[in-house]
């Protein structure tokens, strides 16, 4: 039977843990007669120090707990035809959302972030621990319960709404059902990590160059992109359980 806590067990302690080094970062900057006001740009500079001590803690205790779930099978994974889907499905998400967030007004493409502090905890380590906790382990922990369909829908549910702005639970909806199926598809959690970094370094590296705001380069890219992406539906097995 499933277990409610354990579905979210993983979430809560990471978001409270995240909290809490927060927290104290806070506590020590304003004790130290720091303007309050200026934390923010403070705690930018201590972001990678936070992103790698969340990794280091959690990637580790996560993939402990996968194992009770599931053994990787040796399925041959094909890398790069995940890093093009992942490719694929960040540029019509950017695309789609940069002129649809004019009607939103969200800030989601606000974001000055150092680049290479962005690559490595939403590109690389943000998939790792993602995929783990969400594919990993609460998916298993539900399919334990639940038909197949159910669990998807209630893994990648729980999966958009931790990213709390509109747009980005859009996006992570639609690709919340495809990592599932990769997952599906080999066995192994690698392989849906592979393309949510893919993914994720795309729209990492793509944001600055659509801010330009080129519209038929844009629209040109759109367009290409998708009708990729139904040749990859039509000639794969990916979106099938």
């Amino acid at each position: 039977m499933v277990n409610d806590m354990k579905i979210i067990k993983w979430p809560l302690i990471y978001f409270i843990f995240q909290f809490m080094l927060i927290f104290l970062l806070s506590y020590s900057f304003i004790s130290n007669g720091n303007d309050a006001s200026l934390f923010n740009e403070y705690l930018k500079t201590k972001q990678i120090y936070i992103t790698l001590i969340v990794a280091i803690i959690f990637i580790p205790l996560l993939i402990k707990d996968y194992k009770k779930y599931n053994k990787d099978k040796n399925i041959k994974i094909n890398y790069f035809y995940l890093i093009i889907l992942g490719i694929i499905l960040s540029l019509i998400y950017n695309i789609f959302a940069y002129y649809f967030n004019f009607f939103l007004k969200t800030s989601l493409f606000d974001n000055n972030n150092n680049l290479i502090i962005t690559l490595i905890s939403t590109g690389l380590i943000g998939p790792i621990i993602e995929e783990l906790m969400f594919r990993g382990i609460i998916y298993n922990e539900l399919k334990n319960k639940y038909k197949n369909m159910k669990a998807i829908l209630i893994t990648t549910i729980f999966f958009a709404i931790i990213h709390f702005n509109i747009i980005q639970i859009l996006y992570a909806l639609a690709i919340g059902f495809i990592l599932i199926f990769v997952y599906e598809k080999y066995k192994n959690i690698k392989a849906p990590i592979i393309l949510h970094m893919a993914s994720n370094i795309t729209t990492t590296l793509f944001l600055p160059i659509l801010v330009q705001n080129n519209f038929i380069i844009n629209y040109g890219i759109f367009l290409i992109c998708l009708i990729l992406l139904i040749i990859v539906k039509k000639y794969t097995k990916i979106f099938k359980i």
